[in-house]
């Protein structure tokens, strides 16, 4: 905020970080105390447009001439809810596969050559685990994050076997459809019933495991990249996450949007021109450890230039975010999501048709009703 506002002195920004964030932009809109801008997670738009908090911005767009040809086309598409636009992509945020260069040369293995499949991420995972001493893998099985931890894992897992979250209208919950779920929560439960992963693990350790050298790959969000190079220095390789069942990739987005806010002329004016700078000069926040969603600035030499995140980046095509309508989070971590049933199933507590089965049925009952509600 510093460099926007010493570049730009007729619009002055205040940045305000703010915990439980969504219900408090609500609490604002009623008290007529919105921010002009807000950032909000992709699979956030539909429901803060909804809710009235965001505007559409689809004029706004067209005078800074931004198409789906400048970002992804999914990370673009999915700012759209109802025919309108609502937010500018900023970044996309994704699980990346980490991995301890030292560790791999004890096993045996090319540091420079991560795993890229289910063979290889599975041999070396062994390797480690009996050559190293270390585990090769730690499943987290526990703790207060274990939906979020292990539901990223499985996320991309059950896109790359083909799994969906619904049908092609949002019509029918289909995570039980078809062998996905269970193949995705499998592989994971796999890993611990092979002794490669200890058992009880509890959500962060493997974070802090991972820092201290303790273990010899890991899968977290981007945002841990910079932990990791601070703790393991040139140890650390990082890159896409092997294709265990072939493409995809857990993935988010913030966006940027304009609230519903009364404004001047002036202010309106004021807010357009932040977000198309914010686009812009993404680079910065690259470098917080996130990939840009502008093509333009991925592929800049400055952001090739960065460590770690352009080989992260070439798994951005591959990314799948949550589906377009409100509530479609929760089917990942939500207490009734696929995050909690694939817990339960590494845990040994519930086989996986019986876990997801279960996921489909609640989760069909709340799309009927959220679909009642928002009329898409």
């Amino acid at each position: 905020m510093e460099q926007f506002n010493a570049e730009t002195p007729n619009v002055k920004v205040n940045f305000t970080a703010q915990p439980d964030y969504y219900p408090k932009l609500g609490t604002a809109k009623v008290a007529k105390n919105l921010p002009h801008v807000a950032i909000v997670h992709l699979d956030a738009i539909p429901q803060q447009a909804e809710d009235g908090v965001f505007r559409p911005i689809d004029d706004f767009i067209t005078r800074l001439g931004l198409s789906a040809s400048d970002f992804t086309d999914v990370v673009w598409n999915n700012g759209i809810w109802k025919g309108h636009r609502y937010g500018v992509p900023l970044d996309q945020h994704m699980m990346s596969f980490y991995w301890n260069k030292d560790l791999f040369t004890k096993a045996g293995l090319d540091p420079e050559k991560p795993p890229a499949n289910e063979a290889d991420f599975m041999a070396a995972a062994k390797a480690i685990t009996e050559k190293a001493g270390v585990p090769g893998y730690m499943v987290v099985q526990g703790g207060p994050g274990a939906n979020f931890l292990v539901g990223i894992q499985w996320h991309s897992f059950f896109y790359q076997a083909g799994g969906t979250y619904t049908n092609a209208d949002h019509t029918q919950v289909t995570i039980a459809e078809g062998d996905a779920a269970a193949k995705a929560a499998n592989f994971l439960k796999g890993i611990v019933d092979q002794g490669i992963s200890p058992k009880g693990v509890e959500s962060d350790s493997e974070i802090a495991a991972f820092k201290q050298g303790k273990v010899g790959m890991v899968m977290s969000g981007i945002w841990e990249t910079n932990g990791y190079a601070d703790a393991l220095k040139e140890k650390l390789g990082a890159g896409p996450i092997p294709q265990i069942f072939g493409k995809g990739v857990w993935s988010g987005s913030h966006h940027l949007g304009i609230t519903t806010r009364d404004m001047t002329p002036e202010q309106m004016q004021g807010a357009e021109y932040f977000i198309s700078w914010i686009s812009s000069h993404s680079l910065e926040w690259a470098k917080a450890g996130q990939i840009p969603a502008r093509k333009a600035v991925r592929d800049s030499a400055e952001f090739k230039a960065l460590p770690y995140l352009p080989a992260i980046a070439a798994q951005a095509d591959d990314a799948k975010f949550f589906e377009e309508f409100p509530g479609s989070g929760d089917m990942l971590f939500g207490a009734k999501g696929s995050g909690a049933a694939a817990v339960q199933v590494i845990t040994g507590k519930a086989d996986a048709a019986t876990a997801f089965k279960k996921v489909q049925d609640d989760n069909q009952k709340i799309l009927e009703d959220n679909k009642d509600k928002y009329g898409f």
